[in-house]
């Protein structure tokens, strides 16, 4: 669970959020989806709950144990990834090959006597992603940049699937790929989901949201504003939730 997740606006940031006593909580097996207008919040708390950006207070726990995400590399040593929500900037490495960006999630699993990378485990590790995700490519050594945006999010999300995550964030999954892709990579999520992992799917897209969830949040201003279940859900009363700050301050 996440227990009154805060920050401040960042000064040095003109469109900074801050965060106010943000809780709730996922379980193994399920998709959570958050959900809020511009400005509400969410990928905040993405980047706070991976230690990508800090925060004043808040306490974490991940599977009963306390969790402190201090940095990135903390909350992938824990079992957290995260897929951010620009995956050009942030999520691949354009400049390398489809083989090294998939290899660098898990080097010191694929490596041989310590210092050699067993090729052979590599290629099975990439073949079966390619498989798994339906990854179009010429072949592993093409560079990412040359994907297109959905098979670049796939190789991202192999990535992800690469760590055995515990806990998988994935802002914006689907922004800027074709329908096609899209419903590949919401199987991807439900499938990680029946392999045991908690699944954080954050998305300005609501019906993606009310597809892919068990359960959503709403945010606003830095503030859950509500929670309901994914059957229950439909636009409208997540369009309401989602405005309920907005509407005071309006009001104000």
């Amino acid at each position: 669970p996440v227990k009154g997740l805060s920050r401040e606006k960042p000064p040095l940031d003109p469109h900074g959020i801050a965060l106010h006593d943000i809780s709730f909580h996922v379980h193994a097996g399920e998709v959570l989806g958050i959900a809020g207008l511009v400005g509400a919040g969410r990928t905040e708390v993405a980047r706070c709950l991976f230690g990508a950006d800090a925060f004043t207070s808040g306490s974490f726990e991940l599977d009963g144990v306390p969790y402190q995400p201090r940095d990135p590399l903390y909350a992938l040593d824990q079992g957290v990834a995260l897929v951010p929500e620009d995956r050009k900037k942030e999520g691949a490495v354009l400049g390398l090959s489809i083989r090294d960006n998939l290899s660098l999630s898990c080097l010191s699993s694929l490596l041989h006597w310590r210092w050699f990378v067993n090729t052979r485990k590599e290629d099975d590790l990439i073949e079966s992603y390619r498989q798994a995700l339906q990854i179009k490519m010429v072949n592993s050594a093409q560079e990412v940049r040359k994907l297109s945006g959905g098979n670049q999010q796939k190789v991202i999300l192999a990535r992800c699937m690469a760590l055995n995550p515990r806990v998988l964030i994935v802002d914006e999954p689907t922004r800027g790929i074709d329908v096609g892709t899209k419903s590949e990579v919401h199987q991807v999520l439900f499938d990680m989901a029946k392999k045991g992992v908690a699944v954080i799917v954050i998305s300005s897209d609501l019906p993606e949201v009310m597809a892919v969830s068990d359960r959503i949040i709403t945010l606003s201003e830095g503030r859950v504003t509500g929670e309901i279940h994914g059957d229950d859900a439909n636009e409208e009363r997540l369009m309401t939730m989602m405005a309920i700050n907005h509407n005071a301050l309006n009001a104000a």
